[in-house]
């Protein structure tokens, strides 16, 4: 009887001590397993950190942008780097897929770079910083006129192959309302913010923003979109003249001592249609001094929305013996110079083109000065991670 009193005890213990090896194995294996799960994510957060430090340096230092290159197989093999190295350490790790997309942050949408630039400008305007740096960069632009040339750079352009927009339409479109003015300079606006971003980081033809860029008049480029500064140029000028043009005819007909003028000359050429001749008279002299007020502001003088009596330039008797070359200076200068004439037709530009034909202008420079091989649309501004370990997938999002 005794002996099956201990027979039973010791089955008992026996079951006990089967049952607690068993928690405690169960403990351990889901130790283990959190170790395994905790030291995983922590490990392929830091490789897709690391992934994202390899940034081009010449880009983020010179445009304040980070991109970084890689199509999928270069990305995955870059992060699969930084992972197997930190994960050879840790026993009992099965790594069974690892895969790393640009997905919604690639370059070959504007999207993150106008989310980047809008995002740098709003930390420049914060750290009040803006001013200062463009105050560096305003030098007069003595740079050699460009053209681009190389096949191979144009195909590879963000803008090749898209529809050409009329910046002369635009500009006399634009006219028909002068007080928009005002909203072009409203800093509560991403658009300001991205105009601000061009004329802090590119050049124009009064002022230099780094001489070691391909074209001397970028900003034009962004507006004209041609292929070489001199292409673009003439088409800013026409702009300007399109805007100008029904802006100073305007002030002609509200003036009646010039339209009273007008009708004197008129009749003196033509008795019989006084009337007529001085409509054609008007507009010949609203263009002579559309054409003046372009000269003016690539002077560096300013030129005023709406004109007065004191800011009006040229005289009719001008028009009429054709001596309109020269520069012609109104008693009174104010108004608004070259360049914020330029953020005023930037503001009516179309954001799609206008970031694209910055993204022209990055790649451009960077092929010239750092890489040349460089294509932008290659890069992302950020990558979607996903890695399968254990049979258990993680998923990270990483976005400068």
């Amino acid at each position: 009887m005794r002996n099956s009193k201990r027979g039973s005890s010791t089955v008992f213990v026996l079951m006990i001590m089967s049952a607690m090896m068993t928690i405690v194995f169960t403990f351990f294996m889901s130790a283990r397993n959190e170790y395994i799960r905790s030291r995983t994510d922590a490990i392929a957060n830091i490789s897709g950190d690391s992934l994202m430090s390899e940034y081009n340096s010449y880009v983020q230092q010179e445009y304040g942008l980070f991109l970084l290159e890689g199509k999928k197989s270069e990305l995955t093999s870059g992060f699969r780097k930084y992972f197997d190295y930190s994960m050879s350490g840790i026993h009992g790790v099965g790594i069974d897929k690892v895969g790393v997309v640009c997905g919604g942050y690639s370059l070959t949408d504007t999207g993150p770079v106008r989310k980047q630039i809008i995002e740098h400008m709003r930390f420049a305007v914060t750290m009040d910083i803006l001013d200062s740096v463009m105050k560096e960069a305003a030098e007069e632009n003595e740079m050699d006129s460009e053209t681009l040339r190389n096949r191979a750079t144009i195909v590879s352009l963000p803008s090749y192959g898209a529809a050409e927009t009329s910046l002369t339409l635009m500009a006399k479109n634009i006219a028909v309302n002068p007080g928009s003015i005002q909203h072009a300079f409203s800093e509560k606006t991403e658009g300001y913010l991205i105009n601000r971003y061009i004329m802090r980081y590119f050049n124009n033809d009064v002022h230099s923003a780094d001489n070691n860029h391909f074209f001397r008049d970028e900003t034009e480029y962004i507006l004209g979109g041609k292929l070489s500064d001199k292409e673009n140029l003439k088409a800013v000028d026409r702009g300007l003249k399109a805007l100008r043009f029904p802006l100073n005819l305007q002030h002609i007909y509200s003036d009646p001592a010039k339209m009273k003028k007008l009708l004197t000359v008129a009749e003196l050429l033509t008795p019989e249609a006084a009337p007529a001749t001085q409509l054609v008279l008007a507009a010949a002299w609203a263009y002579a001094e559309s054409d003046n007020d372009v000269t003016l502001l690539r002077e560096g003088n300013k030129v005023p929305v709406v004109k007065d009596k004191s800011t009006w330039a040229v005289d009719i008797d001008n028009v009429i013996d054709g001596f309109t070359n020269g520069v012609f200076r109104p008693d009174v200068e104010k108004g608004y110079n070259y360049e914020e004439y330029l953020q005023w037709l930037l503001f009516f530009e179309n954001e799609d083109v206008k970031v694209t034909r910055i993204m022209d202008l990055i790649q451009i420079n960077t092929r010239m000065n750092s890489d040349s091989d460089f294509v932008i649309k290659e890069h992302c501004a950020g990558i979607n991670i996903s890695a399968k370990v254990n049979g258990r997938t993680f998923n990270y999002e990483k976005k400068y």
